[in-house]
Parts: structure tokens; sequence; C-alpha cells
């Protein structure tokens, strides 16, 4: 569901050029072998495309300015300044030499600006130097294990998230991130070590009210509630430290192909306790899945926590539809809460849809959710920032053949779309099976082995984009 009244097309358009700049910048930085003078001419780039990249400007009092109409000349001149040498040759020399005349003219803009708009000097400076860490994690099952290992790794390096985006798997690992500013690890080891598939699935006939039935019920609420409670009530999106959105795709009566009672029964004779039988079943739900897919028209990106409405929505709640796969895992609100179902019933009525579900059918990566709730000005409402997007089911035919095609149809249904909108992009070679959704402690620990391996060779990069770009001293006005 796109964010009423901003355009992410147009506001990509004007200001995604300018990551692109600073990413290639920093990344051509790091390769080569840096001294003081280097690293001050960089910053001193870095300042200038920043500020180049300035739209919307947020006051301390809440007011915003616009300066996309007074600042588009000045931002094509550092495009056109830069462009050619970070991103048609990546040539981190002659870009350098670029430097003198980009500072002369962002000290006139920057000058400019502060005389003619309502727009404080902190603000301002605020908006250009610093960056927000954004961090979407896809779904795919029991690849979402290697999830916590690169969170870690961010959290050691001592970089802490704005905001975190889940679809599936991964908005049940990023709630775990997503409780408390400082990770804890352990708190998500402990809870692994109580899980069972027992506890966590079941096969049995059960009412379905606000999701698609499905041959699994999805019991989240009795194996993972008592983590996500505080004095006796259950913790809302809106109580999570660090920001946290879930997607979910509501669907309309349009998307359903069949009566309820198929989807309920699709997978019965399949879905057993073994290994085996879970991953022919696995195998047979891919057709479901396309037949959702077929029919985009027909789905509704709902991002709980974001979308009007659902910012108190209960964090066990949408993790548990987001993950809930069509016949394959049925997830609902049954129990006696007039809040939820009230919530429920308003969003229902108000986007048209008919059950709410798996929210990898419309953003299985959420980056350009991320990037645009920045860009909106939702976050802090400081629009600054830097996109990771982590992706344990990116296609891999090496590892996994048999859900190749299917990795494929995904990406090209959505995936492909929103990895334009990361800055960093993570895909996970090694993961555990899809399938493998509650897997042995033993086994999980090892995915976050590989989820902390594969995120380090990246910790430099992310700590260079991360930190403060000094402000540029104007020395027409040395009392600055």
């Amino acid at each position: 569901m796109s964010i009423p009244g901003f355009d992410t097309p147009r506001a990509a358009e004007r200001r995604r050029v300018f990551d692109k700049l600073e990413r290639r910048l920093v990344r051509l930085a790091l390769a080569a072998p840096e001294d003081r003078e280097m690293r001050v001419r960089v910053d001193k780039l870095r300042y200038a495309i920043s500020f180049a990249r300035l739209t919307v400007v947020r006051n301390a009092d809440g007011s915003e300015v616009d300066l996309s109409g007074v600042q588009a000349l000045h931002a094509n001149r550092i495009r056109d300044l830069l462009s050619p040498h970070l991103i048609d040759k990546e040539d981190l020399r002659e870009a350098l030499r670029q430097t003198d005349e980009a500072v002369h003219h962002t000290l006139a803009a920057r000058r400019s600006v502060l005389e003619h708009m309502p727009l404080s000097r902190d603000a301002l400076e605020a908006e250009v130097s610093e960056k927000l860490l954004l961090v979407a994690s896809a779904g795919g099952g029991g690849v979402g294990y290697v999830y916590p290992g690169a969170f870690d790794t961010l959290d050691r390096a001592g970089l802490e998230p704005a905001l975190m985006v889940g679809t599936s798997i991964g908005a049940l690992m990023s709630m775990f991130r997503a409780k408390r500013r400082r990770f804890d690890l352990a708190a998500l080891v402990a809870a692994a070590r109580t899980l069972s598939w027992s506890k966590v699935f079941r096969v049995l006939e059960s009412e379905n009210r606000y999701g698609l039935p499905a041959t699994l019920r999805l019991y989240l609420r009795s194996a993972l509630g008592h983590l996500f409670e505080e004095d006796g009530r259950p913790l809302r999106l809106s109580d999570m430290e660090i920001p946290l959105y879930t997607v979910t795709t509501g669907i309309t009566v349009d998307a359903l192909k069949h009566d309820l009672h198929f989807y309920e029964s699709f997978l019965s004779a399949d879905v057993q306790t073994s290994r085996s039988s879970r991953a022919q079943a696995g195998l047979r739900a891919m057709s479901i899945l396309r037949e959702f897919l077929s029919s985009p028209d027909a789905l509704k990106e709902i991002v709980l926590g974001r979308t009007p409405g659902t910012e108190d929505f209960d964090t066990i709640d949408a993790a548990g539809f987001s993950a809930a796969i069509p016949a394959v895992i049925h997830y609902d609100v049954l129990r006696d809460d007039p809040r939820m179902t009230a919530l429920l019933d308003a969003l229902y009525a108000t986007y048209g849809i008919t059950r709410l579900g798996e929210g990898g059918m419309v953003s299985n990566l959420g980056t350009r959710i991320a990037w645009e709730s920045a860009a909106a000005g939702l976050i802090r409402g400081r629009r600054n920032c830097f996109v990771l997007g982590l992706d344990g089911f990116a296609p891999s035919p090496m590892t996994r053949l048999a859900w190749f095609p299917f990795q494929q149809l995904v990406r090209q249904s959505n995936v492909n779309r929103d990895r334009q909108f990361a800055d960093l992009y993570v895909p996970f070679p090694r993961t555990l099976s899809p399938l493998n959704l509650v897997p042995p402690v033993q086994d999980a620990m090892q995915a976050i082995r590989w989820g902390r391996e594969e995120m380090e060779p990246h910790v430099p990069l992310l700590k260079r984009m991360m930190s403060p770009v000094p402000t540029l001293v104007d020395p027409t006005r040395p009392a600055e």
C-alpha cells in the first residue's frame, strides 16, 4: 500500500542517483590506499553529494521545507560534475579532482538556501551529515535463520538500525531485533531451544476469520507470546524500541481461484512430521503461490506498522499473518480480543480485502518499503538513509536446485523491482532449507554462523557510509 500523497517513482528519480554516487565514491575510496588528504576530499565530496540530494528538510518544530525546486539546478550541476567519473568510468582520482568545484557550488547553494528559506542551520546539517540505517529482511522459510547472525554482526559493529522491515520469516526474526535497541541474540537462541514442530504447527480443522485457510495451523502466540509481553499485555508494533514494519498481502476476492475449503485441504494428505513428506508438500504448494502471483492486481500491499490504522497491531499477530503461506500455513485471530478484531475489521473494510497472508506475494524483499518510508519523512522526520537488504531466498541453483524455479519467480514478481532501492544487497548462499521451519538448535546456530560470516565483509562499507559527514566550512564566513 503506497504512502498517501507520496510519489515513490518521482522521489527515486530525484534522489537515487545521489545515493549511487555516494556509494560508488565510498567503495572506491575503501579500495584505494588512503591518506589524510584523500579522506578530507572524500568527505567534502560526500557532503556535496548529500547536499545535492536534499528534497524536503524538517525543522525541529516539525515544519517541513521543500527544497526540491530551488535545489534542482544545483543538483543537476553536481550530478553532471561527478557522474562521468564515479558512475561511467569509476575513476576515483578524477572524481577527487572535482572537489574544489563541487565545494564552491555547494557552499553557494547552502548560503542561498539559508538566506531565503525558513530553514534552521542545525536541521539542514543534520539532514546532510547523518544517515539512518534501514534493514529489510526477506521471506523464505527456514532460510531466515541466517538473519540473526547478520543482526549480531551489525550490533557488534555499533550499527543500530533506525527501522526494521520484515517479510514472513524475515518479520519473525526482525521482531526479535526490533524489541530492544541493543540486540539480544541470547534471547532468540533461548527461544529456539524451547520450540518444536508440534508446538508451532498443528494439523487440525479450525475456524477461519481473517486468515486464508491452510493445512497447517501456526500457533505463534502460544509458542512465543510470552517473550512479547510486558505487564501481561501483548507488545504492539508501536512498543518496539526500533520501529518495525511487517509486510503482508491483502487478498481480495478476485485473487481466490478456489473455494476456501480447497486451500484448507490442499496438503492434508502430504503434511506429516517427516522431512520427506514436508518436502513433497512444499513443492506442491508452489502451484498455489504461482496462482496468486499471476494476479498481482488482485493483491494489496499492507505494511503493518505503516499502513494507517495498523500502528498498534500486536507484534506476534503481524509476524503470523506475514508468514501465512496460502494452502500451507494458516494464521488467524480467533481469540476473544475486541481491540484486535476491531482493528482488523476496519483494515478489511478500508482496503477491500477478504483475507490477510504471506507478504512475499507483494514484496518479499522490503527494501523499497524501507526507502520510501524514509524518503517520505516517516522515520524520525529524516530522509537521508542507507538501505540494507538481506535475502536468504536469493536464487541459488548450486545449493537449492529444487527451489530455484520458484525463487526466480519470486524475484521476477517483486524482488527485482524492490532490490533497486537497496544500497547494499546481501544474498546468503548458505542457508537452511526453506522447509526447515523449526530447526534443531545446532542447525539454527550453524545458520547464525553463516549469517555472521556473510555479513562481516560488508562491515567496513557500512561503517564508512554510516559515519557522520563533517560539515563544510565556508571561508567567507569564518565565524560559523
